[in-house]
């Protein structure tokens, strides 16, 4: 072989492989090119390493289901949270056609995020996520014509909750399958003082001595949530309780230990709505996403807005 044609031969491999030789140069990895996102015509606004950057919904959605969901989850447990996304990105955005990101109650996972969160898998779960995004795109949960309130937590007390008339679409139904979740049960334990000073902290009640340790379950609704609590002159919500003492969840309840009180919660979130757990085991018998969203939401509809 001529050495002329040889030099060109080896700069044409070269200059083939250049973006691969590039990837791993600064990544240390080589990794799929991000493929084809639909366009949805709506934009988010945020604030981007260089300042700020508008991203599409369609290519945005995609990086908040991979914040909301482990990325080991079967894909049509993914198509169904991207619509839960989407449908409360479509909500907050109210007709507009340009969000701002710091109007949103929600997080983004970018892709050099997703890319750091998922490691060794990242390719198989980008695919797996751009591919549920791609199948859906446009996808959103409406009720009455009107888009829902897409709610969802991590794993059930074992039964959803109701969403009572504001939300019909909200039913209790049976997620007995969340008990297999790891760390499903969690106790902790509080003394007087940490209890004074996390419930007091709520609406700034000054707790006498003995009141924290006082504290009643006044109420649970059908799904065995606690929806009020009586400590010392206040009443609570479970929701309350929960935040103010760091609770996976409002399913929780109580006893009295020798220098406090034991708080034993099940199942992770607020209960309402989609159940992520339940809804990968339902996508793991085989169960689609349009079959899992009926079962956790009661009459709806899943459309493209036109």
């Amino acid at each position: 072989m001529k050495k002329g044609y040889s030099t060109i031969l080896f700069g044409t491999i070269l200059l083939f492989l250049f973006p691969y030789i590039f990837t791993l140069f600064v990544s240390g990895s080589i990794s799929e090119e991000p493929k084809e996102i639909a366009k949805s015509g709506k934009n988010v606004v945020r604030e981007g390493p260089y300042g700020k950057e508008e991203i599409d919904l369609e290519e945005y959605v995609l990086g908040v289901a991979a914040s909301q969901l482990p990325g080991d989850y079967e894909k049509e447990a993914v198509k169904v949270q991207v619509i839960l996304a989407r449908t409360y990105l479509y909500k907050a955005a109210g007709g507009a056609d340009k969000i701002l990101e710091s109007d949103l109650y929600c997080t983004y996972l970018d892709r050099a995020g997703r890319e750091k969160e998922w490691g060794d898998q990242f390719v198989e779960y980008e695919g797996k996520f751009e591919a549920a995004a791609s199948e859906t795109a446009g996808q959103v949960i409406l009720y009455e014509g009107n888009l829902a309130d897409a709610m969802f937590h991590r794993a059930s007390g074992g039964m959803t909750r109701e969403g009572g008339e504001g939300f019909p679409y909200l039913k209790s139904v049976d997620s007995g399958s969340d008990v297999d979740m790891e760390n499903y049960v969690t106790i902790k334990e509080y003394s007087e003082a940490e209890l004074v000073k996390g419930i007091g902290g709520i609406r700034g009640q000054n707790l006498g001595s003995g009141e924290a340790l006082g504290l009643q379950i006044v109420s649970r609704d059908s799904a065995g949530y606690v929806t009020q609590v009586m400590v010392g002159a206040e009443e609570y919500t479970g929701e309350e309780v929960m935040a103010a003492l760091s609770l996976p969840s409002p399913a929780f309840s109580v006893s009295q230990t020798e220098s406090g009180l034991k708080f034993v919660s099940k199942g992770s979130g607020h209960g309402y709505g989609l159940s992520q757990w339940g809804a990968n085991k339902l996508a793991r018998e085989g169960k689609d996403a349009m079959t899992i969203l009926n079962y956790y939401f009661q009459n709806i509809t899943v459309e493209t807005p036109g």
